[in-house]
């Protein structure tokens, strides 16, 4: 709550909050993801799953393409945009070679935010909230206070693993009757632990190597942080699905360490320094590229900014010789002193 950068989000994230809610889609996440794929199949486009890309082709300083781990070459007309944690892509799929030196030098000090360790929950029942206004919410934010969520920055920032982990908690069934039987709810709750493990601040000798003991541990922990606040949560569990660091990287490459933001939202990584200073734009140095992830600015949250701010700039940068062409046509045309309604509306309308 400290931090410049992500105590601003709070605030904004509580305000949208208020003004909005917490909507999510009906019948869970994975419908988000099937709407843009059947929007994007609408007008022609082809989705092609279960190819991985290792390197983008670059000719000439351009981005011509992508080229798959099968060997398979796709061309790319107009750009490439690239939904892909910000050091995988330069570095890794774009070559060094064609990265300004000072670009590479910046990314060795990217930073991570803090790794994610999330649970799911099968309960038989509603969560037994001590506060009734929390059961009617999606989303709960659960700690005791600012001087706990400050207790908490401080263990992770020294490298411990919190004691009192603070926890997003989110009731699905309550938002969406379609998740779960009628008078049970499905749950989950995640909190944030640091990549580099130091220390254990709960006392259980948690390394961080998250093995399959350390992750029973620390979900048990989790559990006994919304027992503080729901009791008798425990009595209510059916079923519970654990996911660590490690487990949540292995789901996806792009979650570094479990790291959900795509970098930290600190103000030394946001606005124009995200993710690098002076790259706060979906250009990239590689002309017809477009870094399309949460390591875009305004980051990481189910709002499809990063992605949207390239294809917007991709096709300002496809338009923009079109337009161009129109204006240099309805300029000299104005030069003959004649008056050319005509041409000019069809200038204007190109």
């Amino acid at each position: 709550p400290e931090a410049a950068g992500s105590g601003g989000f709070g605030w904004l994230m509580s305000m949208l909050g208020q003004t909005y809610g917490f909507p999510v889609p009906a019948g869970g996440s994975g419908a988000l993801t099937e709407a843009l794929a059947r929007r994007l199949e609408s007008l022609g486009g082809v989705l092609r799953c279960g190819q991985r890309v290792d390197r983008v082709v670059v000719r000439g300083g351009r981005a011509v393409g992508v080229r798959t781990a099968g060997g398979e070459t796709v061309a790319a007309g107009r750009a490439v945009l690239a939904d892909v944690a910000v050091p995988a892509l330069y570095g890794e799929l774009v070559a060094p070679e064609h990265l300004p030196a000072q670009v590479l030098s910046d990314l060795r000090r990217f930073q991570w935010d803090f790794a994610t360790f999330k649970v799911d929950w099968a309960l038989d029942g509603p969560v037994p909230w001590s506060c009734e206004q929390a059961a009617g919410a999606g989303t709960v934010h659960l700690a005791d206070g600012l001087d706990e969520l400050t207790r908490f920055a401080a263990q992770l920032a020294t490298g411990s693993v919190p004691d009192r982990p603070f926890c997003l908690f989110g009731q699905m069934t309550t938002s969406d009757p379609s998740r779960s039987p009628r008078g049970t709810e499905s749950a989950w709750a995640y909190t944030h632990v640091p990549h580099d493990v130091k220390g254990d601040a709960g006392g259980e000798s948690l390394t961080g190597a998250w093995t399959a003991a350390e992750q029973e541990i620390m979900a048990d922990r989790v559990e006994r942080q919304v027992e503080r606040f729901a009791p008798g949560f425990r009595s209510r569990i059916r079923a519970r699905r654990v996911l660590a660091p490690p487990t949540l990287q292995s789901l996806d490459r792009n979650l570094h360490g479990g790291a959900i933001n795509g970098g930290t939202t600190a103000m030394h990584q946001q606005l124009f320094f995200r993710p690098v200073p002076g790259t706060g734009r979906p250009e990239t140095p590689v002309k017809g590229l477009y870094l399309a992830s949460a390591g875009a600015h305004p980051g990481g949250g189910v709002h499809g900014a990063p992605g949207a701010n390239a294809a917007r700039a991709a096709l300002r940068r496809h338009l923009a010789p079109s337009l161009a062409g129109a204006q240099r046509l309805l300029t000299r045309r104005d030069r003959t002193g004649r008056r050319q309604p005509d041409a000019g509306r069809r200038a204007g309308d190109g």
